[in-house]
């Protein structure tokens, strides 16, 4: 199996890809809106996040760094990172009527800032009666880990516009290794055939989650949710970074990548992924 370039989207920084309504909708790190396309990434349309005027690119020290972004209901929720004070917040929006609601991640982060060394939180997904956050460990500790939230919680306190530690069940730490000689961090999860959580992780060259490095590739592969890692089902993609991935019922996966470059425009890729 072999990733497939598609196309380049209109954006930099992809940092989360799902599939909602028949839609491709992606995040960007450095932005405040959602890109929706079709499934080969053509017919963009945006959906704000925010209000006033677009603005492309934010600033590194002020971006809200949304790094995850998952579908609970009809809302697509982009989660801040927490790498900084700044990056604890997240955005909930209804694709339908565009309606937006803010939702402060603060207590929830400030617990997990008490378990977790350098919280960074880069994937999230809906899991049966939970929500799994992927904390991407490319600090100096190298804590990859899975989060467990219980679901009914969770989306009871989405309405309330406040995340809490009530919603916490456990943290499960994650394995994955090096590729060429840098050690894998992970960077999303979405449900795969049955039920499965697939994910991406990233071989970037840091020591800490607020600088970027040189990346010598990333991996797809499935986890479980005690966080291991089956081993005979991982791709790898050299000198890609890919932070964004979601399962399509016809056997394949969508998967965006961040070029770190402002520049240019994230790519968007096919892989197939049989049930």
């Amino acid at each position: 199996m072999k990733l497939e370039l598609l196309t380049h989207l209109d954006l930099s920084a992809a940092s989360g890809l799902v599939h909602h309504a028949g839609r491709l909708f992606a995040v960007a790190d450095d932005g405040l809106e959602l890109l929706a396309t079709d499934l080969s990434g053509a017919n963009p349309s945006r959906l704000p996040l925010g209000e006033g005027p677009r603005v492309a690119t934010i600033p590194k020290d002020r971006k809200p760094d949304f790094e995850a972004l998952l579908v609970t209901g009809g809302t697509l929720l982009a989660l801040g990172s927490g790498s900084s004070a700044a990056r604890r917040l997240a955005i909930g929006v209804n694709p339908e009527h565009e309606s937006r609601r803010h939702v402060d991640l603060r207590p929830l982060y400030a617990a997990l800032d008490r378990r977790i060394h350098e919280l960074n939180i880069e994937g999230a997904v809906v899991s049966g009666d939970e929500v799994l956050l992927a904390q991407r460990g490319n600090g100096a500790r190298r804590e990859n880990a899975l989060i467990h939230l219980d679901r009914a919680t969770f989306e009871r306190e989405l309405e309330t516009g406040v995340f809490t530690e009530a919603a916490l069940r456990e943290i499960v730490p994650v394995a994955l290794g090096a590729l060429e000689g840098v050690a894998l961090s992970l960077t999303d999860l979405c449900l795969g055939p049955g039920g499965t959580v697939l994910f991406t992780a990233a071989a970037e060259n840091t020591d800490n989650p607020y600088d970027d490095g040189v990346v010598a590739g990333s991996v797809v592969g499935v986890l479980d949710r005690r966080g291991r890692v089956d081993d005979g089902r991982l791709v790898v993609a050299p000198g890609v970074k890919l932070e964004g991935l979601c399962w399509l019922e016809q056997g394949e996966l969508r998967l965006v990548a961040d070029p770190d470059d402002p520049s240019a425009r994230a790519p968007l890729f096919r892989l197939a992924w049989p049930s």
